[in-house]
């Protein structure tokens, strides 16, 4: 009909990967300039907010709980190396540490039946990571789609749940991840967390709950430059959309925002939590 104001990248139930290559190798990646064919997706644990992030230790309120395992690996690494085969994206929910810890010994061992290629591999979430985990992220460039905003749920809450040194030693890595060679890209996790880009990058660089005098494992702070390009061009090379969308560049879609500041410095000091104008498409969207 020619109303869509907006791009879409879809992923699939991995159980119905046979489909979606087929459809893929039927007509292409992209339907449209608008719809683009992703991959397929799976979870391997729930939440830490529902003690259902699958952890190597007890939560803390719940003893002798170590949350849910929802994927047999072996079942799991089958479907993996199948979809991988037939060329699809795979992406795999993991929150809790050894959910992490196991996506990442799976992901080994596809890359050892299946050989290397540029495959893209994204772990959604990666919240809560064992010691030396983030630097396994770098050894196959494996994607952390984290959700920045998220981390406003969890830091009053992630003591509570699995103690404080465990939360502060493993919760939402950012700086650690790409300083391993990780892919950070963000997101927002909509509906689930607020939709709004500027607040994620504002978080992702203070790590402050509103009311908060100091942030919530400081160290792991990013900079403005690292905050936009992993809401930006990271973002697109997620989706294997990074030479059409990401970046200001002659030939790729004009999708871009006018912001209100007046410089970089103004708006690392202050971010605006609205945008001046929004053009999709090279043409303006809003107001």
């Amino acid at each position: 009909m020619g109303k869509m104001m907006i791009r879409v990248c879809l992923f699939f139930p991995m159980p119905t990967w046979p489909r979606v290559s087929d459809l893929i190798h039927e007509r292409g990646r992209s339907l449209s300039g608008w719809i683009h064919l992703g991959g397929v997706k799976a979870f391997l644990d729930g939440s830490l907010g529902s003690s259902s992030a699958w952890f190597y230790e007890p939560y803390e309120d719940v003893p002798g709980d170590y949350g849910l395992q929802l994927l047999d690996m072996d079942v799991l690494l089958n479907a993996t190396l199948e979809s991988d085969k037939s060329g699809l994206q795979v992406a795999i929910h993991a929150i809790g540490d050894k959910a992490n810890d196991m996506l990442l010994d799976m992901f080994d061992k596809v890359v050892s039946l299946n050989g290397t290629k540029d495959r893209r591999f994204r772990i959604e979430h990666a919240q809560h990571l064992s010691p030396g985990a983030a630097t396994r992220f770098g050894e196959h460039g494996i994607i952390a789609s984290v959700q920045p905003d998220h981390l406003l749920d969890d830091a009053d809450s992630a003591g509570r749940k699995i103690g404080v040194e465990r939360a502060e030693r493993s919760s939402y890595l950012f700086r650690s991840l790409l300083a391993g060679g990780a892919h950070l890209a963000f997101g927002s996790d909509w509906p689930v967390s607020d939709i709004y880009p500027l607040q994620a990058i504002r978080t992702a660089m203070s790590r402050k709950l509103p009311g908060w005098e100091a942030p919530w494992i400081s160290a792991e702070r990013l900079p403005l430059d690292d905050s936009l390009k992993a809401h930006t061009i990271s973002a697109a090379y997620a989706c294997f959309l990074d030479h059409v969308l990401g970046s200001l560049v002659e030939g790729k879609y004009a999708d871009f925002v006018v912001l209100p500041s007046t410089s970089w410095r103004e708006f690392a000091d202050d971010i605006p939590g609205h945008v001046l104008a929004t053009y999709v498409n090279g043409k303006q969207a809003y107001p």
